[in-house]
């Protein structure tokens, strides 16, 4: 036994079978260690993702929700993994989630923050509608452009001449709210002034197609501080029915509901032709 014992103890001593032994330990820890990490990667998580594709401003329901086995590697950890913090919100008006797709916390906002929702809390003249216009820093003047203020609109185009036309299309159009991307009113936290993403504004029905067919067309509209004088480069300077005859004419082959989409009058009253402030110029 002692014999066994000192054995034992040459053995364990054996600076070559100690180094054999460590690395065998190591071998052992790193292996064990890199399949845990592995199998903690691949296994699958119970994910909610979209059930198919959700357009922006869509109400999310159960029904557009199904639940998917996603391996945990694949999921983003900004991902949202409860179902409850989905269910009852809205995509946001410049999302579209596709279908299979996991949800996130920025493409999604309540409804009280909805872009859009401003036309049924603010007040305007019966008859108008409520337009949202893209807008950015640039557009905006540097986000000078606030809510109560009054602008005036240009437009930019260029004829079957290659002429390129320059010209007011509205004026003394009032400015009813500035949202950021989220929705958010931009000017809510004056410490924090968000960066504009869109502007808010009523006019009459008339206008609303109009400014509805410059969008559909991609044309290039100017703000402006109301009476301010806009630079006019080497543009030829033409009046607001020009531009008006120049933008029906682009759209004369287009369905009015392609272009403009469902116009719901927010008061739920009949429309009318409305025009107290903004007026087209001529």
């Amino acid at each position: 036994m002692n014999n066994f014992m000192i054995g034992l103890k040459r053995f364990f001593t054996n600076k070559n079978v100690v180094t054999i032994i460590l690395v065998i330990v190591i071998l052992v820890v790193l292996y064990f260690g890199y399949s845990g990490s592995i199998k903690k990667q691949t296994n699958p998580v119970n994910m909610p993702t979209a059930a198919e594709k959700i357009a922006p401003k869509t109400k999310i329901t159960n029904e557009l929700i199904v639940y998917k086995q996603i391996p945990a590697s694949m999921i983003d950890e900004n991902a949202i993994r409860n179902i409850t913090l989905i269910v009852d919100r809205y995509t946001n008006v410049n999302v579209t989630i596709p279908a299979g797709s996991l949800f996130y916390e920025e493409w999604l906002v309540d409804e009280d923050k909805l872009p859009g929702n401003w036309i049924e809390q603010l007040d305007y003249e019966k008859g108008e509608l409520g337009y949202y216009m893209d807008v950015n820093v640039e557009s905006t003047l540097g986000n000078n452009v606030l809510p109560d203020t009054y602008i005036d609109i240009y437009m930019k185009a260029t004829d079957e001449n290659g002429t390129v036309m320059f010209g007011k299309l509205m004026k003394n159009i009032k400015v009813l709210v500035v949202h950021d991307g989220s929705g958010n009113n931009v000017f809510d936290d004056t410490a924090n002034i968000g960066s504009p993403s869109k502007i808010g504004f009523a006019v009459s029905q008339d206008y609303y197609i109009l400014l509805k067919k410059a969008e559909y067309l991609n044309i290039d509209l100017v703000l402006a501080p109301r009476g301010a004088t806009v630079p006019t480069d080497d543009y030829v300077i033409v009046t607001s029915s020009t531009l008006r005859d120049y933008i029906d004419a682009q759209t004369i082959t287009v369905e009015e509901d392609v272009i403009t989409g469902e116009v719901e009058n927010p008061t739920g009253e009949e429309t009318v032709e409305g025009n107290n402030n903004q007026q087209v110029v001529e």
